[in-house]
């Protein structure tokens, strides 16, 4: 047998205690009435830690300038620019919505805000001030920018193979996560958190500009046409001696980065958890039990439901869709699941098992709300419904 052995042998070994860890709070909150999380040791060690690096990035701004300017212009110049970047990075940020999503007034879709306001009465939360729509087999809800402004993200495809209980469902589980405590959501952990994924991204190891370049045939040819293969030489060795320089630099920096959000993520991933379980219990109180295990199974199905999505789309006309025959495709869909639900046991994954998630719905009282009228809904998005088909069709 292959030993495991490296990093490899501890991400296995994170992976399990995240595993652990979800079976035991799935284990803990069965039977019990569903709340959100609370502030506790963890979250306040959290907290700090989130302040902390906070503070960090603000110590790489000034260190970084001061490299910059000392002797300028000297060898510490390359590491400078590399602090300033990691300091303006780990700088906090605001949760954005997406770029390319569509974003509703009332007076285009009334009926969509009426739906959604009345759906925000029920969770006993204020309705959100901006509905967006985009083509991802998701939703998410929260407040965005500066101002902390309230959101609903609807995706498209998602939200158009849901009957009205299950949108029912999907809206108010959106929403209860303005108020169930999830530390990543709000606060400066959650923007902590954003801004560590984005440097962890940022100091992904790359190829060696210098190598591509002088393995590129048409680069080499055509200096050789010009005469420039002393330039490019020249060229290259400053690029590859840049590079080497910078590389530890930014492999300590990337380590900080992983580190750091491992850290936070980690200790908030029981609140995390506990909000995503409270968020449930929410909209099947709402909504009623048998539409939010739909939806959960729905999200678990999802390559299946657009693949048979994608095949109704195109043996019909996409100019023309039927929406109202999605939800029965996705019902399907579902009734044929062989019941393995793929799921995450990172530490780092920001929901719970989809598994425990419907275990925990299940074993509470079972809840059934009466359905609403969805045609008014669905008129206002059939421009979207149109686009959604296009893209099915030719994508």
């Amino acid at each position: 047998m292959e030993m495991v052995t490296g990093w490899a042998a501890v991400d296995r070994r994170l992976d399990h205690r995240a595993h652990a860890l979800d079976d035991q709070l799935a284990t803990e909150l069965a039977g019990h009435a569903a709340a959100p999380p609370g502030w506790s040791l963890a979250r306040v060690v959290v907290t700090l830690a989130a302040a902390l690096i906070q503070l960090t990035a603000l110590a790489a701004l000034g260190f970084g300038a001061w490299l910059c300017v000392r002797h300028f212009p000297s060898v510490g110049l390359l590491p400078g620019v590399v602090l300033l970047a990691f300091g303006v990075v780990l700088l906090p940020r605001p949760a954005g919505l997406p770029r390319y999503a569509t974003r509703l007034d009332r007076a285009a879709a009334p009926h969509l805000f009426a739906f959604v306001d009345g759906i925000a009465a029920a969770v006993g939360v204020p309705s959100p001030r901006i509905i967006v729509l985009d083509d991802r087999f998701e939703a998410d809800g929260g407040t965005t920018g500066l101002l902390r402004r309230r959101y609903l993200r609807l995706g498209v495809p998602l939200f158009g193979v849901l009957d009205a209980a299950e949108r029912a469902a999907l809206v108010a589980h959106q929403l209860a996560h303005l108020t169930d405590g999830d530390p990543l959501r709000t606060g400066i952990a959650g923007s902590v958190d954003r801004s560590l994924t984005a440097l962890v991204t940022l100091f992904e190891p790359r190829p060696d500009t210098a190598i591509r370049a002088f393995q590129d045939p048409a680069i080499l040819k055509a200096l050789a046409s010009t005469g420039g293969g002393g330039r490019m030489i020249g060229a290259g060795a400053d690029v590859w001696y840049a590079e080497l320089l910078l590389r530890p630099v930014i492999a300590v920096l990337r380590w900080i980065s992983a580190g750091g959000r491992l850290l936070v993520v980690g200790l908030a991933r029981s609140d995390v958890h506990r909000a995503e379980y409270f968020a449930d219990a929410e909209a099947a109180r709402v909504a009623g039990t048998a539409a939010m295990r739909a939806v959960l199974d729905t999200l678990a199905q999802r390559e299946a439901v657009l693949t048979v999505l994608r095949r109704h789309v195109r043996a019909g006309d996409d100019r023309h869709p039927d929406p109202a025959a999605w939800p029965e495709l996705a019902r399907q869909v579902r009734a044929h699941a062989t019941g393995e639900r793929p799921d995450s046991t990172s530490p780092l994954a920001g929901h719970p098992p989809i598994a425990h998630r419907i275990r925990l719905l299940e074993s509470r009282p079972e809840v059934a709300v009466a359905e609403t009228d969805q045609d008014g809904v669905d008129a206002d998005l059939a421009t979207e419904y149109r686009r959604l088909a296009r893209d099915l069709r030719y994508g």
